[in-house]
């Protein structure tokens, strides 16, 4: 289904639907090339960052819990324990004036003029630098680079593969409804309400958790003089890394509007050439769910299970099928599959090519801009992603349509 440019209030779900009306490789990539570029400076100066951060929370009514750290987690940034914690620990309260957007429990961000100002608001704060009272907290945003930052190079590289051809959504958006002019300053805001907002607007610290439906270890709660943020789901050891849930939302979407695709469980969906919709799940070991019912992507967001118990529920799904839907979604994926430009074994190649040509540090010498080459790095990881989930469920489909044969034996 296309999705409209307004946005509704089904929108406003705690960074679970945010500006979508209905272990993350791509951060570990991302992470990869920012250290061959910037080496450990930029940790440093993040580490500082965040400490000037959370002392700037303190000093202004806010708590935060000195067992939790920005870190590296399996290869991505964002929260980590430095010790054991208690299930059902409080490690974030940040008061309603230290949050761009809602100003207290019976005024929130309700609608899209709401959303509109705080995009306004931060690039005005933004302008002002050092000078702005949330210096410490913009300061320390790191944005991703989303598609709708892309030179046309790198966009044509997803071989038109959603989300190619919406990849400009929130910016009409912000043109249209918030009647924005688009200068450095607001397309940061705007990057950054995009991939950071949360229910009550931008919350400082608890933005800088990463999502993990599989994960899931933490949420957020709106109490009278501010919000919190909560352990749930068990105790959490040291060392961990911090989850919360954007909600289950196709890769297409999290890539355009996170610039990322979960390990698992991703969510895909691609249109046949007789204008027919597919969708499927993808977890470790070639394990699909294809044609998911609401209940089961109800059951794998509301969960706290192993993967293997997701495996499971994955694979109970896939027998509730019948032949016809196992035979019919075969026949599309590999269609859909031999009618792209290049094989996932030719993505693959182009992509260690370029990994090597990032690693010799000539690109300057060449003339060549890092940004760009890392968007086209981007793009043609993410469209090899696609293709290989969606070879794993044509392979998973197949399995399952020869097990019936056996047992019709």
């Amino acid at each position: 289904r296309q999705e409209s440019v307004a946005y509704g209030m089904r929108s406003l779900r705690c960074r679970i639907a945010l500006l979508s009306p209905c272990a993350l490789f791509f951060g570990s990539l991302y992470v990869e090339l920012i250290h061959a570029a910037n080496g450990e400076s930029s940790n440093k100066k993040s580490d500082e960052g965040f400490a000037r951060l959370v002392n700037w929370v303190r000093q202004h009514g806010g708590r935060v819990d000195p067992r939790i750290n920005i870190g590296i987690g399996n290869g991505v940034r964002g929260i980590v324990t430095t010790a054991d914690i208690e299930d059902g620990a409080q490690l974030l309260h940040c008061p309603w004036d230290l949050i761009l957007g809602s100003t207290d429990r019976n005024n929130q961000m309700k609608d899209e003029a709401g959303m509109c100002k705080v995009v306004q608001d931060m690039a005005i704060e933004t302008r002002l630098g050092a000078g702005s009272f949330w210096y410490p907290y913009l300061d320390h945003i790191e944005l991703p680079r989303l598609p709708a930052m892309w030179h046309q190079s790198a966009v044509d590289e997803l071989q038109n593969i959603p989300p190619s051809q919406d990849i400009t959504r929130h910016i009409r958006w912000f043109q249209q409804t918030c009647q924005g002019t688009l200068d450095d300053a607001a397309m940061k805001s705007l990057v950054a309400f995009i991939s950071r907002a949360n229910e009550v607007g931008m919350t400082p610290i608890y933005d800088l958790l990463n999502h993990h439906n599989g994960k899931r270890n933490a949420k957020l709660s709106i109490v009278e003089d501010g919000v919190k943020l909560l352990v749930v789901g068990g105790p959490i050891s040291k060392g961990d890394q911090l989850y919360l849930s954007y909600g289950i939302k196709t890769s297409s979407t999290m890539y355009r509007d996170y610039g990322f695709v979960e390990d698992w469980p991703s969510a895909w969906n691609y249109q046949s050439k007789a204008g027919d919709n597919f969708a499927f799940v993808s977890f470790p070991d070639g394990i699909a769910a294809i044609n998911p019912t609401n209940e089961f992507l109800k059951s794998i967001w509301h969960s706290n299970m192993s993967l293997v118990e997701y495996q499971l529920l994955a694979q109970t799904h896939m027998r509730s099928l019948t032949r016809a839907d196992l035979e019919r979604f075969i026949v599309s994926a590999r269609d859909h599959l031999d009618g792209l430009p290049t094989t996932l074994k030719e993505d693959d190649a182009k992509l260690e090519e370029k990994r090597v040509a990032m690693t010799d540090q000539s690109l300057a010498k060449r003339g060549i801009d890092r940004s760009k080459f890392e968007d086209v790095m981007s793009a043609i990881k993410y469209r090899a992603e696609f293709k290989r989930a969606l070879n794993n469920a044509m392979l998973h489909a197949d399995t399952m349509v020869k097990t019936m044969d056996e047992e019709e034996l």
